[in-house]
């Protein structure tokens, strides 16, 4: 739906004119939600895909327009595209996009986090909508082997382990709430960094012994079907990561209550045991995104 942020406010007068236009000929605006698409968007991780297709998939039954735009990367590429108006929803997570998106410290508390997010997004011409019950958060893993040998249970106790080579993105090593976090907050000089792209990558390295350490997420179902071991992180470098779609204020000024209400009904039943399910049918089940997105919302009636 979204071009440029220099093409908003006229893109606003046709949506207007377009809604007005469809009141006056008495089609309650369903030829305005099918002749403007919203420009769906994900990051470049299977979990992200499935949240955006659920949330397109939904959009889509109930007479929107949308156009997708998945797998984009990660936040240094997306928030570009979101600053360039160029993407209409996002499903994001709420204590990474305040840290990483926009450098800003993320509150302990899910409340404050969202006012400060909303406040963040307002200058993106964004709106924050209602965060789901469900989150997943990074999680710094070993194997059981490892947590056996050294007693680590807490990314604290890392620091008596010995030289620890740790596997992540690229984007891991320059990041407070990754790498960086490591050094800074818990101190742990000991830790070298290896960038690993693919998260199936780093669960093989970690598996091998090429690495000790793996950046992985709570909800990946791979960490129980490896036996691997989540440590506590007992400094709380990692905030409150619940998911909440943002969506561009062109979209909410055109089709208000309508489209809100129906992103926030299906954000509330987007649990975490709701994510792991989800992720192990792509995971481990091979499905696809957009197969187990559209079934998911069928199985929750909220296909149309």
């Amino acid at each position: 739906m979204r071009t440029t942020r220099r093409s908003r406010a006229f893109g606003a007068i046709l949506v207007a004119l377009a809604l007005l236009t469809a009141a006056c000929s008495g089609d309650s605006g369903e030829s305005a939600k099918a002749d403007t698409p919203i420009t769906v968007a994900s990051f470049g991780f299977s979990e992200s895909v499935i949240l955006a297709e659920i949330y397109a998939h939904a959009l889509e039954a109930n007479g929107y327009s949308v156009e997708r735009r998945l797998n984009l990367g990660p936040r240094e590429l997306i928030f570009p595209e979101l600053e360039a108006g160029n993407i209409d929803l996002l499903p994001e997570y709420v204590g990474s996009s305040l840290v990483v998106g926009f450098g800003l410290d993320a509150p302990s508390d899910l409340d404050a986090a969202v006012e400060a997010l909303g406040a963040a997004f307002a200058d993106l011409d964004m709106d924050v909508l209602d965060p789901a019950p469900g989150e997943d958060k990074n999680v710094f893993v070993v194997t059981q082997d490892f947590a056996s040998a050294t007693g680590v249970t807490s990314v604290s106790d890392l620091a008596g382990a010995g030289d620890i080579t740790l596997g992540g993105p690229p984007e891991c090593e320059a990041r407070d709430t990754c790498y960086q976090g490591l050094l800074g907050t818990y101190g742990l000089s000991n830790i070298s960094f290896e960038s690993i792209q693919e998260g199936s990558a780093r669960v093989a390295a970690l598996e091998n012994g090429e690495i000790d350490l793996s950046l992985l997420f709570s909800t990946q179902p791979v960490i129980t079907a490896k036996g691997f071991v989540a440590l506590n992180d007992d400094a709380g470098l990692i905030a409150p990561e619940n998911i909440i779609p943002v969506v561009s204020r062109e979209v909410t000024d055109a089709f208000g209550d309508d489209v809100t209400s129906l992103l926030n009904s299906i954000s509330a039943k987007i649990t975490t045991d709701v994510l792991l399910d989800l992720n192990g049918k792509v995971e481990l089940d091979g499905e696809s995104e957009a197969d187990v997105a559209a079934q998911w919302l069928a199985d929750n009636g909220l296909d149309g």
